[in-house]
């Protein structure tokens, strides 16, 4: 299998891309995994519980054997289906179909001996998840300078399918508590200064963003995909995002991507942003905002760069 970065981050942003086709699988209860005991209700193979008799606990019983199988190859290169279904206790055309189904993902691959062995996505997912850790720890000084300088609140965003994802935030002095509840953890994609930052520079996300739609928070929401679309290109002549009052009346923020350089391409895996009272992020402060994320978001991709060389 062909990857590409517009492969990878789809995979990231859609899980469920990974592996669309994963059957739902039975575990054959008449062999039992060596050294598990099965009880009463309990999956011979899994020691999940089957008692429940809801159409839902097949696809949960699937993940919970497809993360199984994953963990047989954390002792073996290689591994065929016959030794997959002993190892697990489930019989082996489940195994069969569960290898087939991890290896159209990408998850695993097939050898010319017919075994399987992880494959180079999963590998790849795992740097990216490294990555993504690796740019709080980078990003998190930066964020403190920034806030000091500007008295508001920073934030750290990554993309998550048409959404954006804050995994860091530093209040600044007028912020209270509020940005920490549930609804300011994530937010959409369209509305957000981060989300446009990113989306401008990442396929993956601007794509997610046009296929599920927009939704109108406020008057100013944009919603229009053509808009949406030339304000994207705006942002790449800009260098910069602003979203005015476009999820939260009163509330305006200024965003900038943080972006890699991967097969020749620009990619924005993040943003950093500014967000508070419109009047203070988008009035007379605003060009010392837009210098100020710019510069942020520049060293932190400068720093990231660096460290995957």
């Amino acid at each position: 299998m062909s990857l590409t970065i517009d492969d990878l981050n789809g995979a990231i942003l859609d899980p469920a891309r990974l592996a669309p086709d994963v059957p739902s699988l039975e575990p054959d209860r008449r062999v039992q995994a060596p050294g598990r005991t099965a009880g009463p209700g309990t999956d011979a193979g899994t020691g999940a519980d089957d008692s429940g008799s809801d159409a839902g606990d097949g696809p949960l019983r699937s993940v919970s054997i497809a993360m199984a199988v994953l963990d047989c190859f954390g002792t073996e290169t290689e591994l065929g289906a016959t030794k997959v279904a002993q190892r697990l206790g489930v019989a082996k055309s489940t195994a069969c179909r569960m290898l087939a189904a991890l290896a159209s993902g990408g998850l695993l691959e097939r050898s010319r001996s017919g075994r399987y062995r992880l494959g180079l996505r999963l590998f790849e997912i795992g740097q990216l998840a490294v990555d993504r850790l690796m740019l709080r720890e980078l990003a998190l000084p930066v964020l403190g300078e920034l806030r000091e300088v500007l008295r508001e609140t920073v934030q750290l965003a990554v993309p998550m399918g048409a959404d954006v994802l804050f995994v860091d935030r530093l209040d600044g002095s007028t912020a209270g508590t509020r940005f920490h509840t549930e609804l300011y953890r994530r937010g959409p994609g369209h509305s957000s200064s981060a989300g446009k930052a990113i989306a401008a520079y990442n396929p993956a996300m601007e794509r997610a963003i046009m296929e599920r739609g927009f939704v109108r928070r406020t008057p100013f929401t944009i919603v229009d995909p053509a808009r949406y679309q030339q304000v994207l290109r705006q942002v790449r002549v800009d260098g910069y995002a602003a979203s005015r009052e476009e999820y939260e009346l009163g509330t305006s923020s200024v965003g900038a991507p943080i972006v890699l350089t991967r097969g020749g391409r620009r990619i924005a895996v993040a943003a950093i942003s500014v967000v508070g009272a419109t009047p203070r992020v988008l009035g007379a402060r605003k060009v010392a905002v837009v210098q100020s994320v710019r510069r942020a978001a520049a060293t932190v991709s400068a720093t990231l760069e660096r460290s995957q060389g």
